[in-house]
C-alpha cells in the first residue's frame, strides 16, 4: 500500500515545484548516471585489455557516490539504486580451474600414499616337495685354560704341534733363539689336533726318555716347562706337584740304580755321564739329586721338598727354583694378621699351610679364657714352625684401660694413671709377666703420642709432656723387656691434632706432631715402631706416612734404620676409600716398612695376601725391597724369638 505524504512534506514539494528545482534535480541525476554507465563502460574495456596483457591495468576511479541522507526523503524513493557488481565470466572461469586443478592434486597425493607406496604383499607359498636343510651347526673348540706358572717366568712362548715328532724340533729351534738372560722361558706346547696341553707322557715319548708308569700317577698332570738362559748355554727345567707322596722315594730310587747300570737315554742316544751314580747337594737348606754329564754345567738334577716335584738339566737353574720356590713360601714372613676363630679348624690349618704369615693379631673374637688361648697359641705355634721352621710373632693391643684385649688379665692399668718411671716399669714387667704365660711374645702398646683434650685418642695416652711420657715410656718397655716380650712403641709420630676417628677418615695434617718422646724411649730400645696412616703435609702432602718413602725415610733419620717399622692396620676405611687394594699391601714395603698389620676386620685377609702376592709375581713391585724386608724379618726372628 502506498505511503501517504505527510501534510508538511506536500507543503514542502509545493515549494521546490514553486522554486522548479526538482526538475533541475532530475537533470543532475539523469547526468550523473550517464556518467556512471560510461565509467562502466571503460572498466569492461579494461578487463578485456587485461586478458591480452601479463601486467593488470590500474583499478578503475569509481563514481562519487550521490549524499542520499542530505535529499528530503520523498526525493530518496526516485533516486535508483546501483544495480550489483557480477563477476566478470572470465574470472568464475579461472576461479572453478583453481578448485578442480587442487582437487585433481590431492586424489593424485592419496593415490600414490596407499596404492603407490605401499606395495601389495604376496604370500608366496613354497613348493610342498621343498625341504630347506637347517643351517649346519658351528661347534667352537673349548678354550684351553693354561695353569699359572709355578715359577715366575719373564715370557711365554707357545707353540702348537699335530704330531709328536715336532716337539724336539720345537726345542732345536729355540735353543738357537735369543732369550731373556739368567730368567726363565716358559714354553706351553698345544696339542692341536685334541685340543690339549701337551701331558708330560706325551713329553717323554717325544723325546724318548724311559720313565716309570707310576711316577706320572704320583704328579699332578698340570706343570711348567721351561728354558733358563744361563752363561753356558739354555737349559731345561720341569716343575710340577707332587699329588701323591707314598712309593715316590722307592720309585726315584729304582729309577737311579737303572740309570747307574743301563745309563741314560734321549732321543734313542745314550748320555755318558762324568761319573754313572747321583750324588746330593744342599741349596738353601734344600737337598737335589744330581747326575753331572759335562763340565758345563749339563746334567740330571732332581728335588722333592714341600710338594715341589722339579728336574733341571743344571745346577744353575735348580738353584733358581729353589730361590723362587722358598722366597714365594717367605713372602707371608710380611704380614701380621686377624684370623677367624678360638681354636685350630681344618680351615685355619689350611690358611696356615697355603699363606704362611709371618705373625697372628689377636683380637676379642679369638679370646675366650686362659687355657683356650693358651691352646690356640700353641697349636698356631707349632704349625708355623712345622711349615715354614721360623715362629710366629703373636701380637696384642695390650695397652691398659680402654683397650686391653685380653680382659680377663689382671694387670690393666691405664697409660692415663700411671705416674712415676717406677710405676711404670712395674707395670710393664708384670704385663709381660702375663702375656708370655699365654704365648703372646709382642705387644702393640705403650701409645707414645702426644694428645691434648678433644683429640681422639686422648683417653688411651699418657695425658703428661712429651718429656714426662719419654721417661714413662722408657720405663714401661725396660719392664716388658725384662719379662720378656717384645715392644711395638705407637704411632709415630703421631695423631695429635686429631678430633675425629683417624681409621674411618683419612687425617691431613698441616704440621708434624710433636714427636720427641719417641726419640727419648729409643734410649732402651724397642724392637718395633708402629707408623700412623696420617698425611703429614710437612714430609709428604700427598701420601699418608706408612706409603711414603719420604716419611718412612724421616723415621730411620730420628730412630735409627736398625729398629722394625710395622704399620698400623691396612684394613681400615680411611684408606679403603683413598687406595685400592693392591696399592695398601704394596706401597708400604715400597716405602720401606718391614711388617704390614692386616686385621681381616673389613676385607677378608685372603684378598690382601693374595694381592700382595700376585703383584710380587708380577714384578708390580720391587724385588730387591720384598727381598729386603724378608730378610731382615728373618734376621729378627731368628736374634730374638728364639
Amino acid at each position: 500500500m502506498p505511503q501517504i505524504p505527510k501534510p508538511e512534506e506536500i507543503k514542502e514539494e509545493k515549494e521546490f515545484l514553486a522554486r522548479e528545482e526538482i526538475k533541475t534535480m532530475q537533470k543532475d541525476i539523469a547526468r550523473l548516471r550517464e556518467i556512471e554507465a560510461k565509467k562502466e563502460r571503460e572498466r569492461i574495456a579494461a578487463l578485456k585489455a587485461k586478458e591480452e596483457k601479463p601486467k593488470p591495468p590500474p583499478p578503475p576511479t569509481l563514481p562519487i557516490p550521490l549524499k542520499e541522507e542530505r535529499l528530503p526523503p520523498t526525493l530518496r524513493s526516485l533516486i535508483p539504486k546501483p544495480a550489483a557488481i557480477r563477476p566478470s565470466p572470465f574470472k568464475k572461469v579461472l576461479v572453478r580451474g583453481i578448485i578442480l586443478i587442487f582437487c585433481l592434486f590431492l586424489f593424485g597425493f592419496f593415490y600414490w600414499l596407499w596404492a603407490v607406496k605401499r606395495p601389495p604383499v604376496e604370500e608366496v607359498t613354497p613348493p610342498a616337495e621343498e625341504i630347506i636343510p637347517p643351517p649346519e651347526e658351528v661347534v667352537e673348540k673349548p678354550k684351553i685354560i693354561i695353569p699359572p706358572p709355578l715359577i715366575l717366568v719373564e715370557e711365554i712362548r707357545t707353540s702348537e704341534i699335530s704330531t709328536l715328532e715336532e716337539i724336539p724340533e720345537i726345542f732345536n729351534w729355540l735353543m738357537k733363539e735369543e732369550l731373556p738372560g739368567e730368567s726363565f722361558t716358559r714354553l706351553v706346547i698345544i696339542n692341536l689336533p685334541e685340543n690339549r696341553l701337551v701331558s708330560l707322557e706325551e713329553m717323554a715319548k717325544a723325546f724318548q726318555i724311559e720313565v716309570p708308569e707310576e711316577l706320572y700317577q704320583k704328579l699332578s698332570p698340570d706343570y711348567t716347562l721351561a728354558l733358563y738362559s744361563q752363561r753356558q748355554g739354555k737349559r731345561v727345567a720341569l716343575i710340577t706337584k707332587v699329588k701323591e707322596e707314598e712309593g715316590l722315594s722307592d720309585l726315584l730310587k729304582n729309577r737311579e740304580s737303572k740309570i747307574k747300570t743301563e745309563g741314560f737315554f734321549i732321543s734313542g742316544q745314550k748320555i755318558s755321564g762324568l761319573v754313572p751314580y747321583f750324588k746330593t747337594f744342599f741349596y738353601k737348606n734344600i737337598g737335589f739329586r744330581y747326575l753331572t754329564i759335562s763340565k758345563e754345567d749339563l746334567g740330571i738334577c732332581y728335588a722333592w721338598f714341600d710338594d715341589n716335584f722339579v728336574i733341571t738339566s743344571s745346577f744353575e737353574s735348580m738353584k733358581k727354583i729353589i730361590e723362587e720356590l722358598t722366597f714365594e713360601k717367605k713372602l707371608g714372613q710380611l704380614f701380621i694378621v686377624g684370623f677367624e676363630g678360638k681354636t685350630l679348624t681344618p680351615e685355619l690349618e689350611a690358611f696356615f699351610k697355603k699363606y704362611k704369615p709371618g705373625g697372628i693379631l689377636l683380637l676379642s673374637k679369638n679370646i675366650e679364657s686362659k687355657e683356650q688361648l693358651k691352646t690356640l697359641i700353641s697349636d698356631l705355634q707349632n704349625l708355623s714352625l712345622k711349615e715354614t721352621g721360623l715362629p710366629l710373632l703373636v701380637a696384642v693391643d695390650q695397652e691398659g684401660g680402654l683397650i686391653s684385649r685380653i680382659d680377663f688379665l689382671s694387670e690393666k692399668t691405664p697409660q692415663s694413671e700411671i705416674e712415676t718411671p717406677e710405676m711404670a716399669y712395674q707395670i710393664g714387667l708384670k704385663r709381660a709377666g702375663e702375656l708370655k704365660e699365654l704365648g703372646v711374645n709382642l705387644n702393640l702398646a705403650p701409645l707414645l703420642d702426644f694428645l691434648q683434650e678433644g683429640d681422639y685418642l686422648f683417653e688411651r695416652s699418657f695425658q703428661k709432656t712429651p718429656e714426662e711420657i719419654g721417661e714413662l715410656a722408657k720405663s714401661l718397655v725396660s719392664g716388658q723387656k725384662a719379662g720378656e716380650v717384645l715392644t711395638a712403641i705407637k704411632h709415630f709420630p703421631g695423631y695429635g691434632g686429631i678430633s675425629f676417628d683417624p681409621e674411618e677418615e683419612l687425617a691431613e695434617l698441616e704440621r708434624t706432631p710433636q714427636f720427641s718422646q719417641f726419640k727419648t724411649v729409643r734410649a732402651v730400645k724397642p724392637e718395633l715402631v708402629m707408623t700412623s696412616n696420617v698425611i703429614y703435609k710437612e714430609i709428604d702432602s700427598s701420601l699418608p706416612f706408612t706409603f711414603s718413602p719420604k716419611a718412612v725415610q724421616f723415621l730411620k733419620n730420628n730412630l735409627g734404620s736398625e729398629i722394625l717399622i710395622v704399620s698400623d692396620d691396612l684394613d681400615q676405611n680411611s684408606l679403603l676409600n683413598k687406595f685400592s687394594l693392591k696399592e695398601k699391601v704394596t706401597k708400604p714395603i715400597e716405602a720401606g716398612v718391614d711388617i704390614l698389620i692386616f686385621s681381616g676386620y673389613r676385607t677378608p685377609v685372603e684378598q690382601g695376601l693374595d694381592a700382595f702376592f700376585e703383584a710380587v709375581k708380577n714384578r708390580e713391585i720391587s724385588a730387591e725391597k720384598v727381598n729386603a724386608a724378608v730378610s731382615k724379618v728373618i734376621q729378627f726372628k731368628k736374634t730374638m724369638l728364639k
